[in-house]
């Protein structure tokens, strides 16, 4: 069996910490997020759009169906 096909041994596995301040901040924005509307939730949606993609933001520039 050649190196490439070996299974990696344990030692070689890397090690996660169960918690970090990424895995914090990530709960505590999910728990703020379960409680948003539909509209809020839509609102946010429409402005991430327009910070990735560009755009005016005008009513009248949406292709919203």
């Amino acid at each position: 069996m050649n190196k490439q096909n070996q299974i990696p041994q344990a030692s070689s596995v890397p090690h996660y910490p169960e918690k970090t301040t990424g895995s914090d901040t990530a709960a505590a924005v999910r728990k703020q997020a379960n409680g948003w509307s539909e509209s809020e939730r839509a609102a946010l949606f429409d402005r991430g759009m327009q910070i990735i993609y560009g755009g005016t933001g005008n009513a009248a520039a949406k292709v919203r169906s």
